[in-house]
């Protein structure tokens, strides 16, 4: 599932497109995303929302949006491993209507707090069954244009990826 491309204010614009991982795991992982506890097990399937860029970053962008960038700067995504909890980043979802909604950053200031809004994203049965079990995904960058699922997977295979464990809010 894609979104459209969306232009936050100063931020990149950014495809968001939805899909689903099993994250292995040789034991089970804790990872604690705002007070809450996710225990992830052996072979849990959850939400992955991969953010790629429109177009690919020019090389002489204005220094503020190096820094509104830098907030997107997350390890890279070992594909055998599951991503480090991230606690400011959040993704959006509707219970109403069982969307995604968008991504949010919890920054100090409202001014420093970007969000991503994207038209509501339906998600399968499948997809809404993971969010609501795991309440959390994971968000990736490191690719451009409207990626397939395949390149998606390459791109983990080669580690190409970087990403984060984030929390799931239902609002």
């Amino acid at each position: 599932m894609t979104t459209p491309p969306q232009s936050p204010g100063r931020l990149p614009a950014f495809n968001m497109s939805l899909t689903h991982v099993t994250l292995p795991s040789a034991q089970v992982q804790v990872n604690r995303l705002t007070g809450l506890v996710n225990e992830i097990t052996l072979g849990t399937s959850v939400i992955v929302i991969v953010m790629s860029t429109v177009t690919a970053p020019a090389s002489n962008r204005p220094a503020e949006t190096d820094a509104d960038r830098s907030r997107l700067t997350w390890p890279t995504w070992q594909g055998d491993t599951i991503p480090e909890a991230h606690q400011k980043w959040k993704a959006v979802f509707a219970p109403e209507d069982r969307t995604f909604r968008g991504l949010y950053y919890e920054g100090p200031t409202l001014e420093e707090t970007p969000t991503f809004r994207v038209p509501a994203t339906v998600l399968s049965d499948a997809m809404w069954k993971m969010v609501q079990n795991e309440s959390c995904a994971v968000l990736c960058t490191g690719l451009t244009g409207d990626p397939s699922a395949a390149e998606i997977t390459t791109a983990l295979e080669e580690g190409m990826l970087q990403a984060v464990l984030v929390e799931a809010l239902f609002a």
